[in-house]
């Protein structure tokens, strides 16, 4: 039987849930309707969903507008926007104004961010098997200024993140205990099958089942294969017959079982560039990575006005390089479960490969996409709270540390707000 979680734990949870959809909140209403990140483009395939039962036809430029009855966002899989097409439908039959059902669907999509930062604690507890430091996880993702800032618009990231890191626990509960029942596996392979079901990025998912499934075997030199084997079977023909069909729509459809929209990479040559000019590769994966970085923190292009990227960036770097030598101190110190560690970094580590090989082969605009990492913005928690605890040993200093951490993302978050209705109100551009 697990061990019941204190009230204390139910309180301070539900705060952090709490805080964020009010967090997230705040940020719909300061961001004008149809502003948010491509926000027409899946408010087209929404409706396109709701009124004629099919994804919209695959627009070659960006569609700013809702005019259109194309979208570029009409290669992305369909689920995330099939289940915000049951409200829009809902709601189109009383024939309310189109603005107040796209207020709808972004209240909606706080919702699944609450469920998401659930998930995110979820993780981190499977991780940690501690309330307190599964908590701190969850508030330190929650008060990410772009998570808050992705939730309260129409996306479909946000579902990417909650089904990815709610994969993630039986995942790296599986990696931990080498066990994974036949039910289990069918659950996870429906989670897998999902969440590849709203967006081809959480192929990095059966990825990391496959590392973690060799490095089980590899530890009771494969006696378990079998088991370990028909665990892995279960897990992806769940996850083929839940999305497998839309791939082989979109063979049939397009000609290819993963289209794309936009084409506009770095490399206009592809990858094969990075042989032949590897001064120009190298110098196109540091712009590109040094670019999303700032982007996954905060939704940058609504504080450039007001911060030099330097002054941004530098900082930036500076506090995440103390939390990896915090992690560093803390995986000295001992104690850490280094295995599970090094499998959460490489479902990060798949992740950036993915979104590299997309932005140099395919689309540049990706160097600006922050929140395509968010499905692993938990790990980062993680990496953050280690990071912490490596360098405050005494329970005081821990919780000094909590509360200052705590103010400076409420002020970031306050600051990014600020910019948000600056940017605006001047303009938006």
């Amino acid at each position: 039987m697990p061990t019941p979680k204190p009230p204390r734990t139910y309180r301070a949870l539900a705060a952090i849930l709490i805080g964020f959809a009010i967090l997230a909140l705040v940020y719909s209403l300061v961001t004008p309707l149809k502003y948010g990140p491509d926000e027409p483009a899946h408010f087209i395939y929404i409706r396109s969903l709701a009124t004629t039962f099919s994804p919209p036809p695959i627009a070659r430029t960006q569609t700013h507008t809702e005019d259109s009855i194309a979208s570029h966002e009409g290669h992305q899989p369909p689920l995330y926007y099939a289940v915000m097409a049951v409200p829009y439908a809902i709601l189109n039959a009383f024939g309310p104004p189109a603005d107040t059902i796209w207020r709808v669907l972004r209240i909606l999509g706080i919702a699944i961010g609450v469920f998401w930062i659930y998930f995110v604690y979820r993780l981190a507890r499977e991780y940690f098997a501690s309330e307190a430091y599964a908590l701190a996880t969850a508030a330190f993702v929650a008060l990410i200024p772009n998570a808050a800032y992705t939730a309260g618009v129409v996306n479909n990231d946000i579902m990417i993140a909650l089904l990815f890191t709610w994969a993630m626990v039986p995942i790296l509960r599986f990696f931990k205990t080498e066990s994974l029942s036949n039910r289990e596996a069918a659950a996870l392979g429906a989670l897998t099958g999902l969440a590849i079901l709203t967006k081809a990025q959480a192929l990095i998912l059966v990825g990391v089942f496959a590392i973690a499934a060799l490095a089980v075997c590899r530890r009771r030199h494969y006696a378990n294969a079998g088991g370990v084997l028909r665990a892995a079977a279960i897990v992806l023909g769940v996850a083929v017959i839940v999305s497998g069909w839309w791939f082989v729509r979109c063979w049939i459809v397009y000609g290819t079982p993963m289209p794309h929209s936009l084409y506009n990479p770095v490399l206009p040559d592809g990858m094969i560039s990075l042989l032949v000019n590897p001064a120009l590769g190298l110098r196109a994966i540091w712009f590109g990575s040094a670019a999303v970085y700032t982007y996954f923190w905060t939704p940058f292009w609504l504080v450039w006005k007001y911060v030099t990227w330097s002054c941004y960036f530098w900082p930036l770097v500076a506090v995440n390089a103390a939390a990896l030598v915090g992690v560093a101190l803390r995986l000295r110190r001992g104690g850490v479960d280094g295995r599970s560690l090094a499998l959460l970094v490489f479902a990060a580590l798949l992740t950036y490969a993915m979104w590299l090989r997309y932005a140099l082969a395919v689309d540049r605009m990706a160097n600006l996409q922050g929140r395509l990492f968010l499905p692993v913005a938990a790990v980062v928690g993680i990496i953050f709270v280690l990071g912490t605890d490596g360098w405050l040993a005494g329970a005081k200093a821990k919780r000094i540390g909590v509360i200052l951490w705590l103010v400076l993302m409420l002020a970031a978050n306050a600051a990014v707000i600020a910019c948000d209705a600056a940017f605006y109100a001047s303009g938006g551009v």
